[in-house]
């Protein structure tokens, strides 16, 4: 079994609100939660609480993504992506994910890449889009212009209630996933 360096285990300890990974690159933080994951997948998994969270949060995305697809967002940001040269996934954004939000997407079985795949974009964007299944909030939130023009009224309301219930349902795992190795590591 893998043992977390002491180093490490220390910056687990932080408060909340304080990030432990900071200044670390997006490789290094890939490596550390991937190291988190075989500590702690197992212990996490066998917490009832935490088990619902990941199956509600699988379900959320499913019903997310199904809408943006619905909704022709999937369609307007291809197109913005190969024809127009654009990306809201621009180089540079993988370095507002955190450690523990890499885990949680290891946890839904989520591979995450060894190398940047599509040079001046986010090292997270693959030819299919965003390789992760939990993303930030301004990764599901943020509609540009093109999209907010192309929406109804009725459209974009719903889509925010069940991007809504995405954000939530993920920020409730990713607390009860720190809560536990918190409390955990506490009792080492």
């Amino acid at each position: 079994m893998y043992k977390l360096p002491e180093q490490d285990r220390q910056h687990l300890m932080m408060r909340p609100t304080e990030c432990f990974d900071q200044g670390l690159s997006i490789q290094d933080k890939i490596k550390l939660a991937q190291n988190l994951n075989l500590l702690w997948k197992d212990a996490l998994r066998k917490q009832s609480h935490i088990n619902n969270l990941l199956e509600d949060l699988e379900r959320c995305i499913r019903i997310s993504r199904e809408s943006m697809l619905e909704f022709r967002i999937v369609e307007i940001c291809k197109r913005c992506d190969e024809e127009e040269g654009g990306s809201c996934c621009g180089a540079g954004m993988e370095n507002k994910f955190d450690t523990f939000l890499l885990l949680v997407n290891l946890l839904l079985g989520v591979t995450l890449p060894e190398q940047h795949l599509r040079k001046g974009s986010s090292y997270l964007l693959a030819d299919k889009g965003c390789m992760l299944k939990v993303r930030l909030v301004l990764c599901v939130d943020f509609l540009c212009d093109k999209i907010l023009n192309a929406l109804s009224v009725q459209e974009l309301l719903s889509l925010q209630n069940i991007s809504g219930e995405e954000l939530i349902t993920g920020f409730r795992l990713y607390d009860a996933v720190k809560k536990f190795m918190r409390q955990a590591e506490t009792q080492v």
